[in-house]
């Protein structure tokens, strides 16, 4: 799994979350190659530990990854449903 660095890094950004992994698949352009990743986030509150909207931290992070950069991030999807709130991220996880 090429995500696993990204997938951990996310867990400790947002412990209180459920993560799965939608689907993974390598991604490449003329001149990068990477991984496109989609991951499902369940979590109990709008807002995460820190009080920000996940959204927000998101944009604000910077990832620390071996040998890939986060080049793309963003929520593709916002349903509540059963008193949880669950988000689909996009992910573009260039090799660095």
């Amino acid at each position: 799994m090429r995500a696993g660095a990204f997938l951990r890094a996310l867990r400790l950004l947002i412990p209180e979350a459920d993560l799965n992994i939608v689907h993974e698949r390598p991604w490449h352009s003329l001149t990068f190659g990477g991984t496109q990743i989609c991951i499902s986030v369940t979590m109990t509150n709008a807002e995460t530990t820190c009080g920000l909207p996940l959204s927000a931290m998101l944009a604000e992070h910077e990832f620390c990854l071996p040998r890939q950069i986060v080049a793309d991030i963003a929520i593709a999807q916002a349903v509540v449903a059963d008193g949880a709130y669950c988000r689909i991220i996009d992910a573009l996880l260039l090799d660095d």
